[in-house]
């Protein structure tokens, strides 16, 4: 039964060498630039560090997560990344949601709101972050030259720690909606037409059929949507360091800025380490809890 597998066709031969060889370059990048990298940051969150050379010179055991959990920087730290994935949760996906209820109606210029909705997507945060500052700018920026022309005062949109948080939310909003839009549009148009006719015809109004049919049908693109909105909130990073630097007061700083400045700011790789650890550990509890989330009473889909 194994003579093909061990004797193969030798015109065919090529072909069992062509997949490998195709596959190696991804599997050496994924290996050099994500798996080494997380083995040595475990490594790293166990070790003690040369504050010279930022060598290893020996074993901490646990004493770099008991350093970070005894700094009252890194508990605001994860305080305030909690608040970014709740202000984003409670932005991003209704308004995902919203969008792609008026984008499946195919109506005039449907089109157009798409082509600029993923135009944001695909734009870079190092560059979207940039425009944004000039529109945040104090007494120059767009925004605070719209509220003069209301006669509103201006705002200090990163100079306060509230109006900083929110400006950044806002921000990463408007960059970042385009994939849950996508999400809830592929579950919008996995559902059958029929089910809706049939509800309009047993004389279910529209907000009816929205609550008791499209969002239960929704229910798998909206934890899912959920799921990547916490995940890109929990590693918020570009738009902090380009707009406020963790300011004011590090009052906007989260874990992911908390660990970068910890590894070069404070030369301190090993509590950096210990910090990434404890929030990929985060990550995956979400994780869990999203796939627990989405399986259904016979098992999991």
């Amino acid at each position: 039964m194994f003579k093909g597998l061990w004797n193969p066709d030798p015109t065919r031969r090529g072909e069992m060498f062509a997949g490998p060889v195709m596959v190696l370059p991804v599997l050496l990048g994924l290996g050099l630039f994500q798996f080494w990298p997380l083995v040595s940051a475990v490594l790293n969150s166990f070790r003690t560090f040369n504050a010279f050379t930022k060598r290893p010179n020996g074993w901490a055991g646990w004493d770099n997560f008991a350093q970070i959990f005894a700094d009252q920087v890194f508990v605001n730290a994860m305080l305030i990344t909690l608040v970014y994935i709740v202000l984003m949760i409670v932005v991003v996906v209704p308004m995902a949601l919203g969008l792609a209820i008026l984008l499946d109606k195919r109506m005039r210029g449907t089109m157009l709101a798409r082509a600029a909705i993923l135009g944001a997507l695909a734009s870079s945060e190092a560059v979207a972050a940039l425009i944004w500052g000039q529109l945040y700018e104090p007494g120059t920026g767009l925004f605070d030259a719209i509220l003069k022309s209301v006669g509103l005062p201006e705002v200090p949109f990163l100079t306060s720690g509230p109006h900083a948080i929110v400006a950044i939310v806002v921000m990463t909003a408007w960059k970042d909606v385009g994939l849950p839009m996508l999400i809830f549009l592929g579950g919008l148009q996995a559902i059958s037409p029929q089910v809706m006719e049939a509800a309009a015809l047993d004389g279910a109004s529209n907000w009816r059929i929205f609550r008791r049919i499209t969002l239960p049908l929704l229910r798998p693109s909206i934890i899912l949507a959920i799921f990547m909105v916490t995940v890109a909130a929990a590693r918020l990073f570009t738009p902090i360091i380009l707009l406020t630097q963790g300011g004011p007061n590090g009052q906007t700083t989260n874990l992911p800025f908390y660990s970068y400045a910890q590894a070069f700011e404070f030369s301190s790789p090993g509590t950096a380490s210990a910090s990434v650890m404890f929030m990929m550990i985060v990550l995956i509890g979400i994780t869990v809890l999203q796939a627990y989330a989405i399986r259904d009473r016979k098992g999991w889909r």
